[in-house]
């Protein structure tokens, strides 16, 4: 069970008892790894009269972690309390935390293997096949690292992405730590999964450095993080665009591997759509840009080579801006090849669940379609400036918010940014075709494109 599929009474009552003492700020910092800004963002959710645990589920939700999971954490907290709330909720055999010592490694690893308990946020070099079970390799020119098999050192077999770089320079990480320096706090601009993002200034020039940190529990899940980033090698060494964030290069000689970005100084999207300040708030001929610059690099990406290279993970979280509000489509650690034409099946999910169609979800159809239906969604996020999922919301998918919205589409614009109304509706309608039920219905990516520089 995800978390954004929690029973309402039950995740109202674990709401109450993490609100208690400030529970959820242990439960967010120590242990769901969140950052102390957003922690005292959550901290600010009691004086507007919200629950602040209600908020930290939500956006733990965004990244398709389970009941189960949380469970766990609880667990490590050894609050005891919370987890009879959860017990129901989960198999049997995890009820012996609630009495015995948390922390089980052997626990954590099965948690990371089984993807039929959780959609994956680590890429899957997985085996696909077709309808007729013909065998496919996921292997081409973005995936075609051996995979090794996992070390028990974890994640020091990154040092196998060496053949993977191609052109792009290693760097000697005493650089990458003078350039941050010593990974101060101060320079952090965000953490997930993988580890921590710092902006730094490396030759002169502002980078963004991923400093990908081994995570506790199963050599698996450190493997896990290794093939994510022996992907994001492979794929932004062999496609190269003005709308795909540029590689500058990668770290492989300390004791954690690190890959370095041009810094986006506009931010994501995703912060951008929910930003405050009036000055920065997105105009409507900015949005359209946004969005036409974004398709123009997905349909490079679904057409350059033989078979489209489809990146599943579309988001506004994953598109960065410029100086110039230009977009660069980043976060290749879940990209696969696809098929030339109609879909594969593949063994495991992975994405962000508000994101992803119910072909996929549930028949693990895969195809370049996927890509539309998430770019669908994106374009509802540009132009509602509402989130993709959200609990406070009857139709908490956005997909779900804006096509079954009744009354006039215009009642659902981001009210920040003045007039627009055309654009506003070409953005609406287009996404609406990218969201269709049935993959075969949405338009490949070059006809969205088109249809986008249309609007006017």
């Amino acid at each position: 069970m995800y978390i954004y599929d929690m029973p309402y009474l039950e995740r109202k009552k674990l709401c109450n008892i993490l609100d208690q003492n400030n529970s959820y700020e242990e439960l967010a910092a120590a242990h769901m790894q969140f950052d102390i800004a957003t922690v005292q963002k959550l901290r600010r959710e009691f004086y507007r009269g919200n629950s602040p645990s209600d908020e930290l589920l939500n956006l733990w939700s965004y990244h398709n972690h389970t009941v189960l999971e949380l469970f766990v954490l609880l667990s490590r907290m050894r609050h005891y309390q919370a987890m009879m709330v959860l017990k129901p909720l989960v198999d049997r055999k995890y009820h012996h935390l609630i009495k015995e010592s948390p922390c089980l490694p052997e626990l954590m690893a099965d948690l990371h293997l089984s993807a039929s308990e959780k959609i994956l946020n680590a890429p899957q070099v997985a085996d696909v096949s077709r309808e007729n079970n013909e065998s496919v390799s996921p292997q081409n020119h973005c995936l075609k690292a051996k995979s090794p098999q996992p070390k028990t050192n974890g994640i020091s077999c990154i040092s196998s992405v060496t053949e993977s770089a191609g052109a792009i320079p290693q760097i000697p990480y005493e650089e990458l730590m003078k350039s941050t320096n010593n990974w101060d706090n101060g320079s952090i601009l965000g953490r997930g999964g993988f580890g921590t993002v710092f902006k730094g200034t490396w030759k002169c020039t502002q980078v963004a450095i991923k400093r990908i940190e081994k995570k506790e529990g199963s050599p698996e899940s450190s493997y896990q993080q290794v093939m994510q980033s022996t992907t994001e090698l492979h794929c932004l060494n062999a496609y190269r665009h003005d709308n795909i964030l540029p590689l500058y290069g990668y770290s492989i000689g300390g004791p954690q591997p690190c890959l370095v970005y041009q810094y986006m100084s506009g931010g994501s999207l995703e912060h951008r759509l929910h930003i405050r300040n009036p000055s920065l708030v997105l105009s409507w001929p900015a949005r359209l840009q946004i969005a036409i610059g974004t398709a123009r690099g997905l349909q490079f990406l679904h057409t350059i080579r033989d078979k489209p290279l489809i990146h599943g993970d579309i988001k506004s979280a994953n598109i960065l801006l410029d100086p110039n509000d230009i977009p660069r489509i980043g976060d290749f650690g879940l990209a696969r090849e696809g098929p030339q034409a109609d879909y594969v099946k593949v063994s495991r999910i992975h994405g962000t669940r508000p994101y992803l169609p119910d072909e996929f979800m549930k028949y693990k159809k895969f195809s370049t379609k996927v890509d539309t239906y998430s770019f669908g969604v994106v374009l509802f996020e540009i132009a509602t400036a509402a989130a993709a999922y959200s609990e406070k919301r009857e139709n908490k998918f956005l997909r779900d918010y804006v096509v079954d919205h009744e009354g006039d589409v215009v009642e659902l614009k981001d009210p920040r940014a003045e007039g627009g109304d055309n654009y506003f509706k070409g953005l609406v309608e287009i996404g609406k075709l990218c969201v269709k039920g049935k993959a075969k219905e949405r338009p490949e990516m070059v006809t969205v494109l088109i249809q986008l520089e249309a609007v006017s």
